[in-house]
């Protein structure tokens, strides 16, 4: 299954997540009216991926994800959903595996959608617990993840983002 982003989804994951992490609980957010714009530069970074999420359990070759899911509001927009850290399971876990040639990046989103994306080296030390990810890669026929390249999210800005969540 690869994952399709629409417009704004940028924002609206980095908010459900901060919303997830501060509640304690799944959460649901639509996402942000006049979501236009700025918003094109952020959308860039997702496309491709096959898996977003946070990181919930790492190891030497392959981690953990509790996946962001994407549904439809009745309005049309986009909504994203992400279960709170410690509602893992298997229908929401996907375990993402990579050899030793994966590309892993750090992506600095702005949230208020001022400046464009900021990337830099990085490792595979870098992805920790609760770390938020993009996976590029091949989703294989047992569900798994093969990585040839991860994105670690760093959004700032939050405060500033447009729209309601």
């Amino acid at each position: 299954m690869q994952m399709k982003h629409s417009k704004g989804i940028t924002l609206l994951l980095a908010g459900v997540s901060a919303i997830s992490l501060m509640t304690g609980c799944g959460s649901k957010a639509e996402a942000p009216l006049g979501a236009e714009g700025g918003s094109e530069m952020n959308e860039e970074v997702y496309e491709g991926a096959v898996l977003t999420g946070m990181v919930i359990d790492y190891a030497d070759g392959e981690f953990s994800v509790l996946a962001i899911q994407e549904e439809t509001a009745d309005d049309g927009g986009a909504i994203a959903i992400m279960p709170a850290p410690g509602s893992e399971g298997a229908s929401n876990t996907t375990k993402v595996t990579y050899d030793t040639d994966c590309e892993f990046q750090i992506v600095k989103i702005d949230a208020s959608r001022e400046k464009a994306p900021e990337y830099q080296d990085a490792g595979s030390g870098d992805v920790q617990k609760l770390t938020e990810i993009i996976v590029f890669g091949e989703e294989l026929s047992s569900g798994e993840v093969q990585a040839d390249k991860v994105l670690i999210s760093q959004i700032y800005n939050k405060d500033k983002m447009p729209g309601r969540y």
